[in-house]
């Protein structure tokens, strides 16, 4: 897991047509691939997409943005333990393994949003204890952070490379009898669930993960159709009560075929030039949420 920012605004202005017969998507992307989370933002503000990884302008980096990638650090240790002994290690080493990673990330941070240092802490180590009882004790790892690299077929036989990181992939252990032990050959045949943790404000809908694209396709990548997102749902109370929430949903082919169908739409934008500015009555096209702000509608304050 890392740390970092990924989220968004210019006018529609091509700045080139793309050849028929032109080189590869993997040369015309500037990253070479695409990602989900570009994918994602690109289809949030486009134009953040393109002053992020065309401009490469400065992201002005907020607490909130990397509060969950300290948690994941030390939700990955506990998940690592785990699969090597089947068993969650000590409390104190999954909060070693947070505190870790926030004092690495203090740095990287220009607005703590009103939280002090010691708070921000506080309230990491809050959600690493909720994970600790409520979701370690549950888990059934076979593979902790594997990332992936695959070629997507698209509607006109082009490939096109898609780059990503999955949080887990868990054996489903449906039957009390049956115990978790990450070494035993009979847990190898058993059905599998792609993971995923998530530090939310709220709980999601019931129909968020039914549509999530990143959910789409990490099942689409591993062949794995089922999927869960646990929730670390911290609530908008000033002093977090965080609790712990899980919802399971089992990816189809129509879901992954719409996935690969959005991905395309966006990396052909991307070579074409189509960096539009979002709408400016959205949440997201806001100085408090876009970490690009400056180089875009706040330049000229």
């Amino acid at each position: 897991m890392t740390n970092g920012a990924e989220e968004l605004d210019d006018i529609l202005d091509p700045i080139g047509e793309v050849p028929i017969d032109g080189p590869p998507l993997s040369e015309l992307l500037p990253k070479g691939y695409l990602s989900v989370s570009q994918a994602t933002l690109f289809i949030k503000c486009a134009h953040q997409w393109y002053l992020k990884y065309v401009e490469r302008g400065t992201i002005r980096v907020k607490r909130r943005m990397i509060e969950g990638s300290n948690v994941h650090a030390a939700v990955e240790k506990i998940l690592t333990d785990k699969k090597e002994t089947g068993k969650v290690p000590a409390l104190d080493v999954a909060l070693d393994a947070f505190s870790t990673a926030f004092e690495q990330s203090k740095a990287t941070i220009d607005d703590w949003e009103g939280v002090n240092q010691g708070e921000a802490k506080d309230n990491g180590v809050k959600l690493t204890r909720l994970y600790f009882y409520e979701g370690a004790p549950k888990a059934t790892p076979l593979q902790v952070e594997e990332d992936f690299r695959v070629d997507l077929t698209l509607t006109d036989g082009e490939k096109l490379p898609i780059v990503g990181r999955i949080d887990s992939v868990q054996v489903q252990l449906d039957r009390p009898e049956i115990e978790y032990d990450p070494k035993a050959p009979q847990l190898q045949k058993l059905p599998r669930r792609v993971h995923d943790l998530k530090v939310t404000t709220n709980k999601w809908g019931p129909d968020k993960l039914k549509n999530d694209l990143q959910f789409h396709v990490y099942a689409h990548v591993t062949g794995v159709p089922d999927v869960q997102v646990d929730q670390l749902v911290k609530g908008r109370a000033q002093v977090l009560r965080p609790h712990y929430e899980v919802d399971k949903y089992s990816v189809t082919p129509q879901d992954t075929k719409h996935a690969v169908n959005v991905l395309e739409g966006v990396a052909k934008s991307i070579t074409r030039g189509n960096f539009p500015l979002t709408d400016p009555s959205s949440w997201w096209c806001s100085e408090d949420w876009c970490p690009m702000w400056a180089s875009c509608r706040g330049r000229n304050k």
